[in-house]
């Protein structure tokens, strides 16, 4: 019961849709120095902001952090804007018109991560290639439950052109209300990020049937990266190589320990927000395969990688980044290793 209560926010949040008031967690700060304000939306990802003030990359620099989820990408603007976020994960078309808009803002890292299509157990068709997948998938409409614009609807018409089928998409209002029609029979797949496809498909009614991942690697094998989402510094930090620094650092120690511990990260998580303490009860194996399911992108391979899916954009639709591709100046990703 108390997770059908809380699935509706839970879902909410992972596609960045407004639930409840921010909440926040900020460590104790030195006296005279103002801790660095991170934000980012209900994902796994999330989690190497919501620990940044306990990383050592931020005690050996004798940093702090104050951590917010962001529940829309308005919500996000509004903080970029008011001055009140340092750092955020958000979506590489965000990242990209903020910066088209004279927002200070330096993409630091990147990751790709499951984007699924959900739907019923019996469209699963176990050893079919993901391109073949992917087109019997799209032949009815898919279920989008976001707004037009956002990253997983972009990916999905990318790949769609790319490949050469035509896609029908179907906004719908949440994903519960998603979920909802397929039970009734009105759609046949939902698209789903993390962790809604993972808590959606939890008591086996739905399951994942392909990762765009996969369908990406095969539609352009030269960029088999998908990158869909970003580490930035905005205002002032965006200016300041050395906070630049320490908070790809961080973000990338971050994102190792989810690989190597995501048990203990996910139980440290939840004594904060309960949010990811549904996670670890619902989704198989307390969600550890959730948090290694994302690749770090950085360096000449992730500059590389959100460059080609930045470009890819401008081609399908320029506004979403923009109008243009971003400045020399919107690059401070760091080395590869």
């Amino acid at each position: 019961m108390k997770f059908m209560m809380l699935l509706p926010a839970l879902l909410l949040l992972a596609l960045g849709c407004p639930a409840h008031a921010a909440s926040s967690v900020e460590e104790a700060a030195p006296a005279g120095l103002a801790p660095l304000r991170l934000a980012a939306p209900f994902v796994p990802q999330a989690l190497p902001l919501l620990h940044a003030g306990e990383s050592e990359a931020f005690r050996k620099a004798g940093a702090t952090a104050a951590f917010t989820f962001w529940r829309s990408p308005e919500q996000l603007r509004a903080l970029v804007a008011n001055g009140q976020a340092d750092a955020a994960v958000t979506a590489l078309p965000t990242a990209a018109v903020l910066a088209r808009r004279g927002v200070p803002c330096r993409v630091l890292a990147a990751y790709a991560a499951p984007l699924w299509l959900v739907g019923p157990t019996h469209l699963a068709h176990d050893g079919e290639p993901p391109a073949d997948t992917f087109r019997r998938l799209l032949e009815n409409a898919v279920l989008l439950p976001f707004g037009p614009g956002n990253m997983p609807e972009l990916a999905l018409r990318m790949l769609a052109a790319q490949t050469g089928i035509d896609c029908t998409p179907r906004h719908c209002g949440s994903a519960m209300e998603a979920l909802n029609l397929l039970r009734l029979g009105q759609g046949s797949v939902a698209l789903l990020p993390e962790p809604s496809a993972s808590i959606a498909t939890a008591d086996g009614e739905f399951t994942q049937l392909l990762d765009l991942r996969d369908v990406w690697a095969t539609a352009f094998p030269e960029h088999p990266d998908m990158a869909a989402a970003c580490l930035v510094a905005v205002g002032p930090v965006a200016h300041d190589p050395s906070l630049r620094a320490l908070l790809r650092q961080s973000f990338a120690q971050g994102m190792r320990q989810m690989a190597d511990a995501p048990e203990s990260v996910l139980a440290a998580a939840a004594e904060r927000h309960m949010e990811f303490n549904v996670i670890r009860e619902r989704v198989p194996d307390g969600g550890a395969a959730l948090l290694r399911s994302a690749s770090l992108l950085t360096g000449e391979r992730g500059k590389k990688a959100v460059l080609f899916v930045l470009q890819q954009l401008h081609e399908l639709s320029p506004s979403s980044v923009g109008g243009a591709l971003p400045a020399d100046d919107f690059w401070d990703m760091g080395h590869d290793g």
